[in-house]
């Protein structure tokens, strides 16, 4: 089976993981079902919103590419 790392910093990897053992399923189990449900739907399973002062309400991809370099 493929695996596939994912990267978040500590403090909400352990949040992540204190709730997925309080609902009884492991962070892949989640990962998972997050996977599926997303395949399913064909969109993401939430809705995203950008900033209030984004002016159009949308995530900009800069904004996204910079979290990414955050997180290298």
């Amino acid at each position: 089976m493929p695996v596939v790392c994912v990267r978040m910093d500590e403090e909400t990897k352990q949040k992540f993981d204190a709730f997925c053992n309080s609902v009884g399923i492991t962070i892949s189990a989640a990962i998972n079902m997050f996977a599926k449900m997303t395949i399913r739907e064909d969109r993401l399973p939430f809705d995203i919103k950008g900033s209030s002062n984004s002016g159009n309400g949308k995530m900009k991809k800069s904004a996204l590419a910079k979290d990414d370099e955050k997180e290298e």
